[in-house]
Order: structure tokens, then C-alpha cells, then sequence
């Protein structure tokens, strides 16, 4: 790719992108090879990243059915079982503004609810709260790979889809998620043509 290096790594950028969301592109076949590798590393640190959040997760929670739904309660936002609601002189002391009655009721039961909902899914309060905090961890886990997928992709459209279908689909397969083929020569300056593809 003869061109100066920011529209290059912008080229580049664009093609890996066109080709994660589109699961094929038609380029030159040098900018197909081109981008081949890269591509396939940040497919790697998605694969590697999703299973290393999973398997910790599953170290703590052995159902997987249970160890999904712990980690669906725990995207849902920050929660612990001792989690209570401040007095109105404690949230002065945090800088907070006081709450009135209705408030004060609403978290009570928003809180009493999402206890009732954890405990229906781990009926064990010890084992309900190190699970909830293994399913954090492995959101950390995961939210480590998808930074270091932006740092060289920032679409964060891309990125979602190489977590929630693309990891998925490749899990086991030890590499090898693109194929280039050969499309011929191209009217006019006779370029060898390429299609790159996800397998």
C-alpha cells in the first residue's frame, strides 16, 4: 500500500472494519494480505479474551446455565447482598442529597429485589456473593480484550460483534478465521483482484 503512513493505517483500519461487519471484502490482493494478519490476531485476543473470562467465571460457578445468569445480573450494574440504603445524615456526609420517603422506599425495594433475584439463582448467600464477584472479574477480564481490540479498531460496533458472534462461532479453532481468493485481474490497471473472507 504505497501511501503516506496515517492514510494507510486509515485504509487499513476501514478494510479490517468493512471486513468484520460485512464477513467479506473485495480488495487488492496485496491490501487483502495485508490486513490478513492483523485481522486475525484481534479475532485471536476476542477468542482468548471471551474464554478467559468464561473459564474464570466457571471456576466459581460450575453450572453453566447459573454462570450465565449470575453474569446477566451483573451487567445489569453493581450490586452486593449487604447493600443497604444510607440514612439521610450519611449521604450528607458523602455529599449526597437527602432522600425523601418515596425514595427511600423505592431503593429499598429495588434493592430487596435484586437480593430476592440473586438468591433465586445461588440460594447460598456466600456462594451468591463470591459468584457475583467472579462474575465482575470476568467482566474486567473481558473489558481488558475488547480495550486492546479498540486501541487498534475504535469501532465499537465491530467490536461487539467480534465478542457476541464471532468468539462464539471460533471457539477451539486454533486460527485461520480468514480466506483469501483470487478474483482475477481488474479492468482498467489489471490489479489482481481478492476476496478476503471470515471462514
Amino acid at each position: 500500500m504505497s501511501m503516506p503512513e496515517p492514510r494507510r493505517r486509515s485504509a487499513r483500519r476501514n478494510m479490517m472494519a468493512g471486513l468484520i461487519r460485512y464477513d467479506r471484502i473485495q480488495t487488492t490482493e496485496s491490501r487483502a494480505r495485508a490486513i490478513r494478519g492483523e485481522v486475525e490476531k484481534l479475532i485471536d485476543t476476542a477468542v482468548k479474551g471471551r474464554q478467559a473470562a468464561r473459564q474464570h467465571l466457571y471456576s466459581v460457578v460450575s453450572d453453566e446455565d447459573k454462570a450465565q445468569q449470575i453474569l446477566a445480573f451483573a451487567r445489569r450494574g453493581r450490586y452486593s447482598l449487604d447493600k443497604r440504603v444510607d440514612s439521610n445524615e450519611e449521604r450528607a456526609d458523602l455529599g449526597k442529597p437527602p432522600l425523601t420517603d418515596q425514595g427511600r422506599k423505592f431503593l429499598e425495594n429495588k434493592y430487596k429485589g435484586r437480593h430476592d433475584e440473586l438468591l433465586r439463582i445461588i440460594s447460598n448467600e456466600d456462594e451468591a456473593e463470591r459468584a457475583l464477584e467472579a462474575a465482575y472479574e470476568s467482566m474486567v477480564i473481558e473489558l481488558r480484550a475488547r480495550r486492546h481490540i479498540l486501541s487498534a479498531l475504535p469501532d465499537e460496533l465491530v467490536v461487539k460483534k467480534m465478542f457476541e458472534e464471532l468468539a462464539p462461532r471460533y471457539e477451539g479453532r486454533p486460527g485461520g478465521y480468514t480466506r483469501i481468493t483470487k478474483l482475477g485481474k481488474r479492468k482498467g490497471d489489471a490489479a489482481d483482484m481478492a476476496q478476503i473472507a471470515l471462514v
